[in-house]
């Protein structure tokens, strides 16, 4: 998602764009009032993908207090957050989520927002590590961290302040539509306009060093999980799918950020870079999990509770 840096009133796009994301305290979210909430912040699930066990965890919130037309349809253009103050969610808010697939060689899924704040304290990150000690494991622990996408919510813990990587032992996956948009010299989206400047930094001497992946299509990365492509919200935007014994769950980034947005395609959000191309990914995921199955979860599903597709509907797991 972008959220805090790509918000759709013009008037505050630029002050809130989330490469001005300040890096804070080591632990922002010490004294926030949202620090023990479990629909965001201490978000965290085991799901069982046959024999195998997928982790989701939070590194944070995102709160659409500000951006209420941030997520929502053209008749509709509040809907996610007039849903989430029906159910008294307030302020209406989405987790920053990430994941992990342990196995033979321990995969990542996205790398949290960072100890960071941005949009007004819109965004609040800090989180990745605690929930990561939680299920055992540690930043060297990780093999292979696979990116959705290079917004600031999503590759926030790949360096600190100074662009030093964090994580000494990841081999990074990402689709190369993305590296083109956001850390090529004449990408449209690279520093100081999108990227976070540290960030590129780290990627830019880890691409050096040969620990950077580009891909393009369909991909095999780890045992058990593979790459899809689902661009439109970003140009290189993947999707992950993992299986064990004929089981499978797939984790959509920000191709889809709640799970109305499965059954009502027409719902988008205002970050999209390609609306046409975001609810022709939608559209391709819901008919493939009506048809063949599988959990589905996102990285901003309230609470990272997953589902099920069954007769076009959604179905919480």
């Amino acid at each position: 998602m972008s959220g805090p840096g790509h918000p759709s009133d013009a008037t505050s796009a630029t002050a809130a764009r989330d490469h001005a994301a300040e890096h804070t305290h080591p632990d922002p979210l010490r004294h926030h009032p949202l620090r023990d909430d479990p629909l965001t912040t201490l978000a965290a699930q085991r799901l069982t993908v046959g024999g195998r066990e997928l982790l989701a965890l939070s590194d944070g919130f995102f709160s659409i207090e500000a951006f209420p037309t941030f997520l929502g349809s053209p008749d509709r253009p509040r809907a996610f957050y007039e849903d989430m103050a029906a159910e008294a969610v307030t302020p209406p808010r989405m987790p920053v989520g990430a994941f992990v697939w342990p196995g033979e060689r321990n995969v990542l899924i996205d790398a949290g927002f960072g100890p960071r704040v941005a949009g007004g304290g819109a965004m609040v990150g800090g989180q990745l590590p605690l929930q990561l000690r939680q299920f055992g494991f540690a930043f060297d622990d990780i093999d292979v961290i696979a990116l959705s996408h290079l917004h600031g919510d999503h590759t926030g813990w790949l360096a600190d302040a100074e662009g030093n990587a964090l994580f000494p032992n990841a081999q990074i996956h990402l689709g190369a539509r993305d590296w083109d948009h956001f850390v090529a010299p004449d990408a449209p989206d690279a520093p100081p306009a999108g990227l976070d400047p540290a960030v590129r930094q780290a990627l830019v001497t880890m691409a050096d060093a040969g620990r950077v992946t580009l891909l393009d299509g369909d991909t095999t990365i780890a045992p058990g999980i593979r790459l899809l492509s689902g661009p439109g919200h970003t140009p290189g935007h993947s999707l992950y799918v993992v299986e064990d014994d004929g089981d499978r769950a797939i984790m959509f980034g920000d191709a889809i950020y709640c799970p109305q947005q499965l059954t009502d395609t027409d719902w988008a959000a205002t970050s999209d870079v390609d609306p046409v191309a975001a609810r022709a990914t939608r559209e391709r995921y819901l008919r493939e999990l009506d048809e063949d199955g599988g959990l589905a979860i996102g990285c901003h599903f309230p609470g990272l509770r997953a589902g099920r597709v069954l007769n076009g509907r959604w179905q919480a797991a």
